[in-house]
């Protein structure tokens, strides 16, 4: 019987060079957990030189820095509140990151979402639980579609996905202010944003005064759901696999590229839920700049937790008790909050110092 073969493949019955399975031949392996701790250190270790330098009194900011958020009830619950976010949108750095992509978009992702949870909630007229519901559903669904474009071109055209997801979240920030501007934006107020949110749409809180909401009750039920998927279902391995090694996925029958499209479109729609969590659970409207770049901590704080959901659970929290903590120490002693930014730096070097490819 003649062999049919498809245009990707030669004589040999192997994927061509140029076939889309082995351009998609590549992705993020993380640190181990050795690794991860050693980076941590090293970045502490490195933000206490820093303060060293600049500080007064060098001993008192670094006690504010390590341990300032669990002094009270507001800066702990803050903790929450941010590692709330951080978790969702690592978890959507991950679930691409495992597939084989790079979304780099995660922060214009949600910040279309936290618009389009805003402007749900103010429009929607109906409150309570099933208004915030159908806020976040729509928050998650901007985030997916913002990301299609970029998929496509992924999947269908081998475009470069960490160019196009990246550029995407200009043109998000722009879309977004241009938006408010012209349509949302709550004129008795000198700020870009929307009208307040009705307080039965907010998210309820678990530690008032502080903004911690029921928001982490939703993130412990999405990690406990991706590991599930990732470690205890086909298609969670038919995922990964697909980003692994994409044309032995063909070859036992795995369609590789729907599973590519659909892990991004699963990325995107995690980001934009982070940021109608935002919204609905901290701000209260959409103000232009209310995230603090958390789609590109996410990055971070994915690859500190291995891409695991635990994981990135532990990490999160991790961070964001040293975000808070970077607020009590500013508070309190002469070093600014920005010293977070040189801990991302640091981290961010420390990570993308380790090698792509190989066993996890």
């Amino acid at each position: 019987m003649t062999n049919q073969l498809t245009g990707s493949e030669n004589e040999a019955g192997t994927p061509r060079a140029g076939s889309w399975m082995t351009a998609t031949a590549r992705r993020v392996v993380p640190l181990g957990l050795r690794q991860s701790l050693i980076a941590i250190v090293l970045g502490l270790a490195i933000c206490f030189v820093v303060i060293l330098l600049v500080a007064s009194d060098p001993l008192a900011a670094f006690d504010s820095f390590i341990v300032g958020t669990f002094r009270s009830t507001y800066s702990f619950g803050s903790m929450i509140a941010i590692a709330t976010v951080l978790v969702l949108t690592a978890l959507a750095a991950a679930v691409s990151f495992r597939s084989g992509a790079f979304n780099i978009g995660t922060e214009g992702q949600l910040v279309l979402g936290g618009l389009v949870a805003a402007v749900t909630a103010q429009h929607l007229g109906v409150t309570g639980l099933v208004g915030q519901a159908v806020a976040l559903v729509a928050a998650a669904v901007a985030g997916a579609l913002w990301i299609t474009i970029p998929a496509i071109l992924r999947v269908r055209y081998r475009t470069n996905e960490i160019l196009t997801t990246l550029m995407f979240n200009y043109i998000a920030a722009d879309l977004a202010l241009y938006l408010v501007n012209s349509y949302f934006r709550d004129e008795t107020s000198g700020a870009v944003e929307t009208p307040p949110l009705d307080q039965s749409m907010w998210l309820e809180r678990i530690l008032p005064p502080s903004a911690a909401n029921v928001g982490v009750v939703l993130v412990i039920v999405i990690v406990t759901a991706m590991w599930v998927l990732f470690d205890r279902t086909r298609t969670g391995r038919r995922m990964e696999a697909s980003g692994m090694q994409p044309a032995f996925a063909e070859y036992l029958g795995i369609r590789s590229h729907r599973y590519l499209f659909c892990s991004l479109l699963g990325s995107g729609a995690l980001a934009g839920l982070a940021g109608g969590v935002a919204i609905l659970g901290i701000t209260h409207a959409y103000v232009s700049g209310f995230s603090p770049q958390y789609g590109f901590l996410g990055i971070t704080v994915a690859l500190i937790g291995r891409l695991r959901p635990v994981g990135i659970l532990l990490a999160a929290f991790l961070y964001s008790t040293l975000m808070t903590g970077a607020t009590a120490m500013q508070s309190t002693t002469d070093v600014p909050f920005a010293l977070v930014f040189v801990l991302q730096g640091v981290l961010i070097l420390l990570i993308t110092s380790q090698r792509t490819g190989g066993k996890a």
